[in-house]
This record gives structure tokens, sequence and C-alpha cells, in this order.
């Protein structure tokens, strides 16, 4: 006997979000309370904030977004219009348009629990869509450390699409942090102690997956773990391929030098660190992977270009369900008399298909 299952609700999680109608449709309420981060060395300051992002077609050149969000109890606690237009530049709120499609992204205030559904009407002079979102929240927890095990107070800042920043939480004195967050696929977090530039760098997590409740301690060092991917030998070898740019605040040779790539002149800036297989550790899942080769790489614009690495490793049977990779390197130099440390991890997350190679998100 043959049973098919076939799932018909996409849910949160499903991003880019659908383009089809009413389905493409989206809204996510990031409910976090109001705080600060300041980094002292580059003078930032960053504003924590619950925040409101809207998706969805754009029927007209001018239009209305109208949204109302409702407790699980019932109760209205928020209701908002907004008019859109494609050429508008300044507002209270941020809109965008991507291909005839938008994004409103409003600072709101912060809720005592989490909202349960969000109805949003698209209105112009001759079409109406209406959906009902129900909201999906997970929480992601866990600790900051720094590379000798002891507890940061941190921050982790929360980046939907591109850099743009959602949400975001400080730590406790133990560094012990958590946060609830809409269902979906998230560009990136941002950890960072608050001393960027001056002791430390940040750690990152790339393309996170939040699903379901998750623990993941982050560690702190002088390094990043930038631009994190991940890719299966899809027709090779049962291996990842997996691609990052270091990048470290302490080098022993910052001066830009010029390298001829392919037809063309490239100035390199030189702020990775020089790292073998044995200055790195990567797991799966939380479970240690061998690590078959590396290679040097550069990522190039314009007219510059930074080392990067794609490191092969064994992929660990069986894959079924998310992926998370932990992608960590501690390497000691020498500057003049001193010995300096080069540290960091970041993740990354994906689904592979039944035979772990490629992906589903």
């Amino acid at each position: 006997m043959l049973f098919c299952i076939i799932d018909t609700d996409f849910g949160q999680s499903v991003y880019p979000y659908r383009s089809d109608g009413v389905k493409a449709i989206m809204a996510f309420w990031y409910n976090c309370r109001p705080d600060t981060a300041v980094e002292t060395a580059v003078h930032d300051t960053t504003f924590m904030h619950s925040t409101l992002q809207v998706y969805g077609p754009v029927p007209a050149d001018s239009f209305q977004v109208m949204t109302e969000v409702y407790m699980p109890d019932g109760t209205r606690s928020y209701s908002e219009s907004f008019h859109v237009r494609k050429d508008m530049k300044s507002t209270n709120f941020m809109t965008e348009v991507v291909k005839d499609h938008f994004r409103i992204t409003v600072p709101v205030y912060h809720l005592d629990e989490n909202p349960a559904r969000i109805r949003v009407v698209i209105s112009s002079a001759d079409r109406k869509m209406e959906e009902w979102i129900d909201c999906k929240y997970h929480k992601l927890y866990g600790h900051f450390l720094d590379f000798m095990g002891h507890s940061l107070k941190s921050y982790i800042l929360i980046r939907s699409d591109g850099f743009n920043t959602v949400s975001g939480v400080w730590s406790d004195s133990s560094g012990y942090y958590e946060i609830y967050l809409p269902e979906r696929t998230y560009n990136c977090f941002y950890i960072n102690d608050g001393n960027y530039k001056s002791t430390t760098l940040e750690a990152w997590a790339w393309h996170m997956i939040v699903d379901e409740d998750q623990n993941l301690d982050f560690k702190i060092g002088t390094g990043e773990v930038y631009n994190l991917s991940a890719w299966p030998s899809n027709g090779g070898p049962n291996s990842l391929l997996i691609s990052f740019r270091p990048m470290v605040l302490f080098h022993n040779n910052l001066v830009d030098t010029m390298l001829k790539i392919g037809d063309k002149e490239y100035r390199i800036i030189n702020i990775a660190p020089e790292l073998d297989l044995k200055d790195i550790r990567i797991t799966i899942n939380g479970t240690q992977t061998e690590l078959y080769t590396i290679q040097k790489y550069f990522e190039s614009g314009r007219d510059m270009a930074m080392p990067a690495y794609i490191v092969q490793v064994r992929r660990l049977m069986p894959c079924f369900g998310k992926q998370t990779l932990m992608v960590e390197y501690e390497k000691t130099i020498e500057i003049g008399d001193k010995k300096v440390l080069q540290n960091s991890m970041g993740y990354f997350q994906y689904y592979p298909n039944f035979y772990g190679l490629s992906f589903f998100n």
C-alpha cells in the first residue's frame, strides 16, 4: 500500500516568500525589549527595539497596507495603516520594492507576550488582498564565551534580510542569552561583546533556519568567519565544500598588495589569517568531521579582492533533517616580540535532500 502525504501549509519558514497572490503576503512581529549596544572604537550605537515586517505584492504605484496584530486571547494589540508609493523616499517607516514585491519595516513597541495572529490588508484603487498570518515563534538560546571558555556579557543582533537588524538582546553577566524569534530563515546573526575593533571582532551565524527551539553557543575571538556557506560535492566524493572569508583584528602583514587574477589586477586587502587544516575545526550537528583539503582563493570586486578559503570535508551520514555546520579556527602568530591569537567561529544551516546533496532551503 502506498501512502502519499502532501503538505499544503507552507508556513512562515518558507523564504523567499511565494510570489502568487495572497500567499505572497507575510508578516513578522519581532518582539524585543528596548536596549542599546555601544561600540566605542567605531563610535557606533545600535538601538534594539521591536520591529514589524510586512511583505507582499505591489498592486499599484500607490496603495495602502493595513495591519492588525492580535494576542493569544483574541485582543487586538496593534493597528496601523501605511500609505506606500513606489517613489517614496522618507517616512517614519521603511519601504523597499524589489521586482513588484514590497517590504515594510517599522519600529513597534514591545508586547508582554508574543502575538498569535497578524491581519494584513493590501488595497489600491482597483484591487484588494487580505491574509491572516498565524505567528509561530521559537526560542534561540545559549551562552557567549571567549576562546578560553570564560563567559562574556555580549549581545546578538538578528538580521532577517541583508544586514538590517530587526531584533536583538544582551546576555546576562554569565553570558546566557535567550530570544524568541518568528519562524523563518534569517540571513545572519551578529554577536559582539561591545569591544569591536578594540580587542575583539564578532561571531556570525549565516542562513539560520529558525523552525524549532535551538541551543547555540558562540565563541567571540579576535577574528571573524565571514560569508560562510557550504554545498555538497554533487556527483563527486562524499564530501562538503565549505567556503568562508576569515578576517582578523591582529595581523602581521597589513600592507595592501597588487595581484593579477586572470587578466585583471586587483588590490589585495590582507586582513585574513594564513590558515592550514591544523588550525581549523569543523562540526556537523555537533560531531567533528574529517578535513580533506584547504584551498585559498580571493573574493573579488571591481578593483579589490580579499583572501578566502574553501575547505573540503567528509559529509557525515545519515544527513536527514536540518544540518548545522560550525567552523572554528585558532592560530597563534608572532608580531614583533609578542604572540597574538587569531581565532573565531561561525555557523551555517541548511536542509539536504534524501542523499544529503542539493538543498531544499
